[in-house]
């Protein structure tokens, strides 16, 4: 009983805040309002003319506050002939009579949409004195003086009409009523407001004598009422108060179930574990926030010990196999670990769950639990200047790992390297091609739409100071890009940033535009422009002659003049799933040859050839240039994969080629043109130059190659 204490005092607390708001509200006595003195009264004219002057209008005062009195001066308002049909002709008539009277005009200055009210307009007497009346205390009332001309020999009328746009009135027509001498007269109408907002109405009163020679009209009184018409959202008062009811009675359910139930504290995120020791081998360092990371990511663990670093490709992200054992000496299977940039790592994870989850073969690595990262707090306390400072920060993701006992797996360039056997790429296709590159379908697109991100960064600019020529933003088209070296241009905002990884400076990715690719810039600062004006330092033209500077082209053409002209070719292709950065260190070995991928950071629906045609620039930059003693030897390798030939000395790197030229064959639009997949290789083998890490020989292969292919272009 005393649990339910709180709920039954809720309840009835809920029923009378219920029964308070559907009370009505009380209506006060009407107010009686003495008027400070007297008020003059001008003297009626002496008689009746066959010509009556013209009527005299009072200007309209300011407005009053409600409830409030004001009187006006008085006003004569002699009769004006008005004949319908014939004028009467007016034979002598005795001497008119003025009678003074007081026009009283009541009338809300402030209404609610929904509601209704009351206009009121009465005619005094005020020969023997006059009290004004306030029936609503919220009414404004108005008083003006007036005289009235009674000529002998005639029945006076009041007619009075009231009209306003914005309202429903009722009465709507004219009304009638008899101005016996001596007695007061009253007019009353029903408003309703149609909208919300501020409304003017207009009161006329005209005066009508009818006699033996027929009737004559004059104007008495006019007047323009404003009325503030108040909504709530909208709503009708009725509306309005449902609507409060409604909320009522949802708060008060809320707080019932609040008593009732205690809500569950929501988790907090995974902290690190700093009691878990990470022991990596000899030579493998491993920075401060990577160790919270690892701490987080096994914070169940006593100890994680990492047996090895595979390279991932060239985003900066890191690789490690890595063994976690219990406190109680247990050790748990194999598991691969990528460190990287958070946003990189998010999105690994989301294409992970798009692209790859649902069709992986069931032998093979998959992501098993959510990206990890790092506390606010403790993010900003382990990460390096100008990382987790600025926003950003790393994340961890751990990937299932299948090994042998006492087998230590391999990366794809570690196992070519030991053994070049072109079976692992067979297996390779036959493992991942069913479900990705062989389910393709017809697509049709312009050549840098797909390949351009293989390629250096458009411009390379640096914060600096003058006048700039020229302004670049994300809707720029790289088309449209005409700079050179050492122009000043105004820099937008860029919506998506990424920081490199040298850590000083940022990658800017731009909207691309129909047709086109997006425009990306390198900007060497940490901080982002805002229409910073900058300096070009390199174009993407430069950046590639750099990179190409002293190479031998034995005769060949450069294909860098053609650049442009491939970028801007349109391919009649296909469409599939594609891993996106099919490189020697995503695709992993491990027993009996059994190989598998990981990094699905660039996973995406793409031209399969671009796994294809990067896959075999990662073997001649990394697997035949080690193994090539000069340039001349590397471009007879390539006549004997043009005539599928075998070489008696070293048969096999051109079997790698051949059969990676055998795979890419089996996903051409048309398998009798194989120009589809020249192009990717040239574009491919062009934008492996922009990696640092290569040698003078790989370069200088990657070159050869697309000088190769591109002069039978």
């Amino acid at each position: 009983m005393i649990r339910r204490l709180p709920v039954l005092l809720a309840g009835l607390g809920l029923a009378a805040l219920m029964l308070a708001a559907c009370a009505p509200a009380a209506t006060p006595a009407p107010q009686v309002t003495q008027p400070a003195g007297d008020t003059p009264v001008t003297q009626a004219p002496a008689a009746e003319s066959s010509r009556a002057p013209a009527p005299t209008s009072a200007p309209e005062p300011t407005r009053p506050d409600a409830g409030a009195v004001r009187t006006e001066a008085p006003t004569l308002i002699p009769p004006t002939a008005t004949a319908p049909g014939q004028p009467p002709t007016q034979s002598a008539s005795p001497t008119a009579a003025a009678e003074v009277r007081v026009v009283e005009v009541e009338w809300p200055p402030r209404l609610r949409l929904g509601d209704s009210d009351s206009v009121r307009l009465s005619l005094f007497p005020s020969a023997g004195g006059y009290t004004v009346t306030t029936e609503f205390p919220d009414n404004q009332v108005i008083t003006q003086t007036v005289a009235v001309p009674r000529p002998g020999g005639y029945e006076l009328f009041g007619l009075a009409r009231l009209e306003g746009v914005g309202f429903d009135l009722a009465p709507a027509a004219e009304q009638v009523l008899p101005l016996p001498p001596g007695e007061p007269v009253t007019w009353r109408w029903t408003i309703t407001p149609r909208a919300a907002g501020r409304h003017r109405l207009t009161l006329d009163v005209r005066l009508r004598w009818v006699g033996p020679a027929g009737a004559r009209e004059a104007q008495l009184y006019s007047r323009a009422l404003t009325i503030q018409v108040a909504s709530f959202l909208g709503l009708t008062t009725g509306q309005a108060m449902w609507l409060g009811i409604l909320g009522l009675m949802t708060g008060g359910g809320v707080s019932v179930a609040a008593l009732t139930f205690r809500l569950k504290p929501r988790p907090a995120g995974p902290q690190p574990n700093p009691a878990l020791s990470v022991e990596p081998p000899p030579g493998l360092a491993i920075a401060a926030d990577e160790r919270a990371l690892l701490q987080t990511l096994f914070r169940r663990y006593a100890r994680l010990v990492i047996e090895n670093e595979f390279r991932s490709g060239y985003s900066g992200a890191r690789t490690l196999l890595a063994l976690p054992i219990r406190a109680d000496g247990r050790a748990d299977a194999h598991t691969i670990v990528k460190l990287g940039e958070r946003r990189a790592i998010e999105l690994e994870h989301r294409n992970y769950e798009t692209y790859v989850k649902d069709t992986l073969p069931p032998m093979t690595a998959r992501i098993q639990d959510e990206p990890v990262f790092l506390p606010p707090a403790t993010a900003t306390a382990h990460a390096p200047r100008g990382e987790g400072r600025n926003g950003r920060g790393k994340a961890a993701l751990r990937y299932t790992f299948i090994a042998e006992p006492g087998q230590r797996p391999a990366s794809l360039r570690e196992a070519l390297l030991k053994d070049p056997d072109p079976a692992l790429l067979l297996k390779l296709f036959e493992t991942f091609g069913p479900n990705w590159w062989l389910q393709r379908r017809a697509h049709t697109f312009r050549l840098a739409q797909e390949y351009d991100r293989l390629l250096p960064a458009h411009v390379v600019l640096e914060p600096a100071a003058g006048a700039p020529a020229a302004s670049l933003g994300p809707a720029t088209g790289p088309a449209a890009l005409r700079v050179k070296v050492g122009d000043l241009v105004r820099v937008g905002r860029f919506p998506e940033t990424e920081l490199r990884q040298d850590g000083k400076s940022l990658s800017l990715m731009g909207q691309p535009q129909p047709g086109e690719p997006p425009l990306r810039v390198r900007w060497l600062s940490v901080r982002p422009p805002d229409g910073a004006v900058a300096r070009v330092v390199a174009t993407r033209g430069t950046l590639l002659r750099e990179a190409v500077a002293g190479l031998d082209l034995l005769g060949l053409p450069d294909p860098l003049p053609r650049l442009p002209a491939w970028l801007a070719e349109t391919v009649a292709g296909s469409l599939s799933t594609i891993h996106g950065d099919l490189n020697l260190e995503n695709v992993l070995v491990g027993p009996g040859g059994f190989v598998w991928l990981i990094d699905f950071a660039r996973t995406r629906d793409g031209h399969p050839l671009f796994d294809f045609a990067h896959l075999e620039a990662e073997v001649i930059a990394h697997i035949l240039a080690p193994q090539s003693a000069a340039a001349q030897d590397y471009l007879e390798l390539w006549s004997l994969v043009a005539d599928d030939q075998r070489s008696a000395t070293r048969p096999q790197p051109p079997a790698l080629l051949a059969v990676l030229h055998q795979l890419a064959a089996r996903c051409l639009a048309n398998p009798a043109q194989p120009r589809e997949y020249h192009l990717a290789l040239c574009l491919a083998c062009l934008g492996a130059l922009k990696h640092a890490n290569l040698d003078r020989r790989a370069r200088h292969l990657l070159y050869l190659t697309a000088a190769l292919v591109g002069r039978a272009l």
